[in-house]
């Protein structure tokens, strides 16, 4: 198994807040993705310290830079004492001196002076490059948001994981080998088939500088995974891009999840399911065009859908907004857990 494939830092299972997601692609405009920003060679990255593109720990985000792009960090502070959901994870903030940071100088005031992220993790931007972010990742609520513009732009930032799906030892250093949570909304490190897939070609960076995100987990279990269509594609890409954990095709760009799935996500689980339609800019084999930015091109309705994307529900069944304290309950009432990223 490849370096670039699976570089999960799996010490740090706890979800925390972090800073910046560090991206470092050896071209110029590396960042442009399909309908995404361009920038010049080594634009697209905040430098560390003058010390180099994508090179050096990053820094927590200051309050103020925070508040300025549409998330409250005194409500994050208040979603990590709140949350008490069994089973799953709730919201964590990373502060000066927590674990996994060090003293140093930060660039400039977007950042805590003193809080430099020292731990980071490897993922796909939507180009298949390779990402770094700090490791973890903080998952928050719906009531972290300032604003109705922070939380939609956020709903249409998608990053991707992969959960695993098959009941055997986990084959990942780190792990010790345990079996499948059976969870497929759980993001821990160690519950995932491949590294993470991070859609930057929605703003990133540029209208989108805190890089948030709404979390989708895709898993090889589409209505049509069986057809001829999607056994050719699954063929080709296990050909180009190798294969998971589970001997099940690597997805290493924003093209691929959208080529083989539909436009619909299911948010929670089992009996709790909700069906969230059209929530994907993408509608199955074939499609040239998933997300209608081609000129001359059209996009194809309809075609195999090959895997199943699921959310974490925004809202529970009575519509009130996700928090942290609405634990899992018997009658299935609660949610499943924070369903952004930041």
């Amino acid at each position: 198994m490849s370096t670039r494939k699976f570089a999960f830092r799996l010490a740090g299972a706890a979800v925390a807040a972090c800073s910046l997601l560090v991206a470092l692609g050896g071209l110029a405009q590396a960042q442009n993705t399909i309908g995404g920003d361009a920038f010049e060679a080594g634009a697209a990255d905040f430098t560390q310290g003058g010390s180099g593109v994508g090179s050096g720990p990053a820094f927590q985000f200051s309050d103020e830079f925070y508040r300025a792009n549409g998330l409250d960090p005194a409500e994050l502070r208040n979603q990590e004492q709140g949350a008490n959901a069994p089973s799953r994870f709730g919201a964590f903030y990373r502060g000066e001196g927590d674990v996994g940071t060090a003293a140093g100088g930060a660039p400039d005031g977007r950042f805590i002076r003193n809080t430099r992220i020292t731990i980071h993790n490897m993922g796909f931007n939507a180009a298949g490059e390779s990402l770094f972010y700090p490791d973890p990742p903080a998952f928050f609520f719906e009531s972290a948001f300032l604003g109705e513009e922070t939380k939609e732009l956020t709903n249409r930032s998608f990053v991707f994981l992969f959960p695993r799906t098959v009941d055997q030892p986990n084959p990942v250093a780190g792990c010790d080998g345990n079996p499948l949570p059976n969870d497929l909304l759980n993001p821990a490190p160690c519950n995932r088939r491949q590294d993470n897939l991070f859609d930057t070609g929605n703003g990133y960076l540029t209208a989108n500088p805190l890089q948030l995100w709404r979390i989708m987990f895709v898993t090889w279990d589409g209505p049509d995974v069986e057809t001829q269509a999607c056994q050719a594609e699954m063929g080709s890409l296990a050909a180009r891009n190798g294969i998971d954990t589970e001997g099940t095709p690597t997805l290493s760009t924003v093209a691929e999840v959208m080529r083989v799935a539909g436009p619909d996500v299911i948010a929670g689980q089992g009996d709790n399911e909700v069906l969230l339609s059209g929530v994907l800019p993408a509608s199955g084999l074939p499609n040239p065009d998933p997300r209608n930015d081609i000129p001359g091109v059209e996009p194809t309705d309809g075609g195999e859908v090959c895997v199943t994307v699921r959310t974490r529900r925004q809202q529970d069944l009575f519509g009130n907004p996700s928090r942290p304290d609405d634990p899992l309950t018997d009658d299935n009432e609660a949610l499943d857990g924070p369903p952004f990223v930041v």
